[in-house]
């Protein structure tokens, strides 16, 4: 697996690291492991970094999650990794769905992927456009509305975006009316 990963990104020209390549076979065990990582992360442009790292014990499990103090083997049972892709589209979306297709035909064992693009479960590229293009408007509005919105004095963080969320509501609710809906 890390050596299709390594020329998958070469390919792209993303960024990777290699980290252990071979976990010890009196290691993978499924109740303990040790303090080495094993696997790839690579880096897509625009996109947070793909971690394909296991623990000995087979778990997948990002390095910087066993850095954390409250890190703990029990932790393991509900622990997943994220990989957000809105930032770099939805042609690197579409890229990293095709190879965690193909890498959980060869190579994964109890593999589920949530995909809020919906793009790993129906294929469909005009869906993943469109949701693509409903997150860019989402966090462009918000983001035009603490533009415009400045906040309060004495106002903390929690009372201004309630404050900023009461607006967005009550102009949602005014061009639903003018709508007729």
């Amino acid at each position: 697996m890390i050596e299709e990963v390594t020329d998958i990104a070469k390919a792209n020209h993303w960024g990777y690291h290699v980290f252990e390549e071979a976990i010890p076979n009196d290691a993978f065990t499924v109740n303990s492991f040790n303090d080495s990582i094993y696997g790839i992360f690579f880096s897509p442009p625009n996109c947070e970094t793909v971690y394909l790292t296991f623990l000995s014990n087979g778990k997948m499990c990002a390095p910087y999650k066993l850095e954390h103090p409250a890190f703990s083997e029990n932790e393991l049972e509900d622990d997943y990794l994220s990989v957000k892709t809105q930032f770099a589209g939805p042609q690197i979306h579409k890229q990293l769905i095709t190879i965690f297709d193909y890498l959980n035909k060869l190579y994964f064992e109890n593999f589920d992927l949530t995909d809020e693009g919906n793009y790993w479960e129906t294929k469909n590229e005009q869906l993943l456009e469109d949701t693509f293009k409903k997150y860019t408007h989402l966090i462009d509005g918000f983001s035009s509305l603490l533009e415009n919105i400045p906040m309060e004095e004495n106002e903390s963080i929690e009372a201004y975006l309630i404050r900023i969320a009461e607006m967005a509501n009550k102009k949602n609710k005014g061009n639903e009316n003018k709508n007729g809906k």
